[in-house]
């Protein structure tokens, strides 16, 4: 009679482990993000990488991306990357936010020559900046700068920064270098997010 019990109970138990499996898995499969959809970057930088953006991307542990950009000499734009008149040169880098959250803070940083003067757009794919960083870098003394948008920028010489723009997650965005007063040359740009 021992033996018997016995015997059910393992049949039981197994029973049990493999009813467990079958009901955690699905619970398991809500836990998983759902993958963010691909960029349709806007005509103007339908050649630009797309970097995707996540939790791990941190200001101890940034995103950086290497570029050699074009000469500029003149103003630059907020509403559109486009200035007309051939004098600026622009780099584009397209961008995915993937994070865990329902929504992080995006940091963009560009470092250059402390003698030239860039200027730093998070452009939605219409063209208009949401965030971006435009002051005249070899005069600027380092610290907040109100640049309009929904965010605020900081600049001082041989560096630029979007200081933390609130975006969803899964939003794309098209960053914007653009030489403003260079004759070209290495920008590095350091991207990361923060909640």
């Amino acid at each position: 009679m021992r033996t018997k019990s016995l015997r059910t109970f393992a049949v039981v138990a197994s029973m049990a482990l493999v009813l467990g499996a079958f009901v955690a898995a699905p619970a398991d499969a809500k836990k998983k993000k759902k993958a963010c959809p691909k960029y349709t970057a806007p005509d103007w930088a339908a050649d630009a990488e797309t970097t995707i953006l996540t939790d791990a991307a941190t200001a101890e542990e940034p995103v950086t991306l290497e570029f050699t950009t074009g000469h500029g000499a003149g103003t630059t734009s907020a509403d559109y990357p486009d200035d007309g008149d051939g004098t600026l040169s622009h780099s584009f880098q397209n961008l995915v936010v993937d994070t865990k959250a329902k929504s992080a803070n995006v940091f963009a940083r560009i470092d250059f020559v402390p003698a030239f003067d860039y200027d730093l757009f998070l452009r939605i794919p219409a063209g208009p900046a949401v965030a971006y960083e435009a002051d005249f870098n070899p005069a600027t003394v380092a610290g907040p700068t109100p640049v309009g948008g929904y965010s605020t920028g900081s600049a001082g010489p041989g560096w630029g920064q979007v200081d933390g723009y609130p975006t969803a997650d899964c939003s794309g965005y098209t960053i914007d270098i653009a030489s403003s007063i260079t004759p070209g040359g290495p920008v590095t740009l350091t991207l990361w997010l923060e909640k």
